[in-house]
């Protein structure tokens, strides 16, 4: 990213360094999605998962199929298959979801992967068939379906429609053929405004994921796709920044200028807060940008959409998909062949667990609500814990405080504008020191492996 874009003049990244520390050079999920920024599960093969104590449940299904390896990608995937191996995954997820209690309310659905659309439509529709004959369905929120602008095609959308999916997110990243390129992304431009014409004119509600921080990629040509979104009549854009890891062959040859340092990721999301304001799109959550205006058969969905899947039990489906139980988070087996094998067999598919302690439980709220551009409410707390966060956690909203990254509102607790451009970043203050050291081992691994092309000392 050129330096000649200037970081905002309330912006002090001296003082940010000095309470957050430099950003890390390998990522497996944002700081603010914890534990699983700090995965530090335990083995526990074959464990069965608890039922939650009430009805309400919400879902994730995994789709590991894809068409090709996209090099910043990091989730478990399978390229490839052929048609007999997806009947046989589908079939695997069908008897998984037998898991699920007769009388369970789904709160929210998400489908993701991997590709959804990578199925053939009769697969998936056999899929989103299971989970709502399994499921009583719950009307406060709309379900989620992924796909890519390559996969979709019109008789995925008629299932879509016909299944009740309201939402559908497409992994578009860029609309620049160039920057797609340098990914080895193998859909066009013309691919996206042919997929996204298909959604909207069927009256689902389209989210586009973006990425910024690609390899050639610049601010003129990120806003050039916000701009190309608009006229497509997409209804939110969710916009990541690149993670790598030792898993992203797109780590070994970013330069140290495409490298998001502080300074950079800083630059990089002023930015995309800009081109979403100036082109009619306010700000939902951390990441995530919604239309302005939106009206016709789509704008209740539009206008009401919330993401919950963080929220409660949920029940994760399909090779290595996690489940969130009784303050437990249990990780599926993340190869296709042994989660099969153990759900034909009968087994549990879980290969690991995470027992959320109550420091766990309360940094997670955290992250939930400060970590995703929220207010934090000091009653809400108190509600949940029986303690005050201010009892919890002096030390670092002091820190926080004095770096002018979160203001007492009274009632609330509040990111700064500042503190909204590092929102994910702030809630590392609040790691345990576990969490921390973990964290720190792997960044030391990864800086000698060999997979990564080290980075230079951050600087302004």
């Amino acid at each position: 990213m050129s330096q000649s874009v200037a970081l905002p003049s309330s912006v002090d990244l001296d003082q940010i360094l000095a309470v957050l520390g430099p950003t890390a050079s390998v990522s497996y999920a944002p700081p603010n999605i914890y534990p699983m920024s700090a995965p530090r599960f335990t083995a526990d093969s074959s464990v069965d998962r608890p039922h939650p104590q009430g009805l309400d449940l919400g879902l994730y299904v995994h789709i590991p199929f894809c068409s090709y390896h996209c090099t910043f990608c990091f989730y478990a995937t399978r390229i490839g298959a052929d048609l007999e191996q997806k009947r046989r995954y589908v079939d695997a997820v069908l008897r998984e979801l037998e898991w699920v209690r007769s009388g369970t309310r789904l709160t929210q659905l998400y489908v993701g992967g991997g590709t959804p659309t990578a199925l053939p439509p009769e697969l998936l529709s056999r899929v989103l068939e299971a989970i709502f004959r399994a499921t009583t369905a719950h009307d406060r929120h709309a379900h989620t379906v992924e796909t890519s602008p390559e996969s979709l095609t019109p008789e995925h959308v008629s299932v879509l429609t016909d299944r009740g999916i309201r939402r559908v997110s497409m992994g578009v990243q860029s609309l620049d053929d160039g920057v797609l390129d340098t990914v080895k992304r193998r859909h066009t431009r013309t691919m996206v405004e042919s997929s996204c014409r298909l959604l909207v004119d069927a009256g689902r509600m389209v989210n586009v994921d973006l990425i910024y921080g690609l390899p050639g990629q610049t601010p003129a040509s990120f806003r050039r796709d916000v701009e190309a979104i608009v006229e497509l009549g997409v209804h939110s854009f969710t916009a990541y920044n690149l993670r790598v890891n030792e898993r992203t062959p797109v780590g070994r040859s970013l330069l140290d200028e495409e490298r998001l340092d502080l300074a950079t990721l800083v630059r990089w999301r002023a930015c995309v807060a800009d081109a979403a304001r100036d082109l009619g799109f306010a700000p939902q959550r951390w990441h995530t940008f919604r239309r302005r205006g939106v009206s016709g058969p789509v704008a209740a969905t539009v206008g009401r959409f919330d993401d919950v899947t963080g929220q409660g039990d949920q029940l994760g489906v399909g090779m290595s998909a996690r489940s969130r139980l009784s303050h437990v988070v249990f990780r599926n087996h993340p190869t296709l062949e042994t989660y099969q094998e153990r759900v034909e067999s009968g087994q549990s598919p879980v290969e690991e667990r995470f027992a959320l302690s109550e420091g766990d439980r309360k940094l997670r709220y955290l992250a939930m609500t400060l970590g995703d551009g929220k207010g934090l409410s000091r009653a809400d707390y108190r509600g949940e814990f029986g303690s005050s966060v201010e009892g919890d956690f002096a030390e670092p909203l002091a820190r926080l405080a004095d770096a002018e990254l979160v203001a007492d509102q009274g009632e609330l607790i509040c990111l700064t504008d500042t503190g909204q451009l590092v929102y994910d970043l702030v809630t590392r203050a609040f790691y345990p020191e576990t969490a921390q050291r973990w964290m720190q081992e792997r960044q030391a691994l990864a800086a000698t492996s060999g997979n990564l092309r080290p980075r230079a000392r951050e600087t302004r």
